[in-house]
Order: C-alpha cells, then sequence, then structure tokens
C-alpha cells in the first residue's frame, strides 16, 4: 500500500489510533538504524510538536470558520502538503 494512499482506518481501528504509534511508525520510516538517541529525541519533539500544531489548526478551523471556508482552507493546505510529498518522492526516486 503506497504511504500516499495510506488511510489509517484501513490499516487500524479508530480507537487504536494515538501519536505514539504513529510516532514509532514514522522513526521506523525515516529515522536510519543507528540513529543517536539525541537525534531520535529531536526528531519526536519535532514530530509531536508539528502534531500538536496541525491538530489544532484544523480544530481552529472547524469551530471559527464557515463550511465553505473551512473546506477552501483544507483543500489549500492538503495540496501543498501533497506537493512537497510529491517532491520528497521523486527526489527518493520512490
Amino acid at each position: 500500500m503506497s504511504t500516499k494512499n495510506l488511510k489509517y482506518t484501513d490499516v487500524m481501528k479508530p480507537e487504536d489510533i494515538n501519536v505514539a504509534h504513529l510516532w514509532v511508525q514514522f522513526a521506523g520510516a525515516v529515522l536510519p538504524a543507528d540513529a543517536s538517541a539525541m537525534q531520535r529525541s529531536e526528531m519526536q519533539k519535532a514530530f509531536y510538536a508539528g502534531f500538536f500544531e496541525s491538530f489544532k489548526i484544523f480544530v481552529d478551523i472547524s469551530s471559527t470558520l464557515s463550511e465553505t471556508q473551512a473546506v477552501e482552507v483544507l483543500d489549500r493546505l492538503n495540496k501543498e502538503s501533497q506537493d512537497f510529498f510529491n517532491k520528497m518522492m521523486k527526489e527518493h526516486k520512490l
């Protein structure tokens, strides 16, 4: 299954989805086996901070904008992140 098309609800029960598990999956995919404890710790901090900020944005958008405005913002953010993801995949020939 391609990461680009991954639907977490296809591989996990909703009640089993948690940030700690997502971190483990992410770390396994991007950190080299010989990563130092400091590198792992700093990457984990960045991962959690990114998750927190992303989630906060989604909550703020859903509670303050109209549905139409929220969809426009989320579509724009989705396109931006997809463009970056596609660039990374191309750079790594995946």
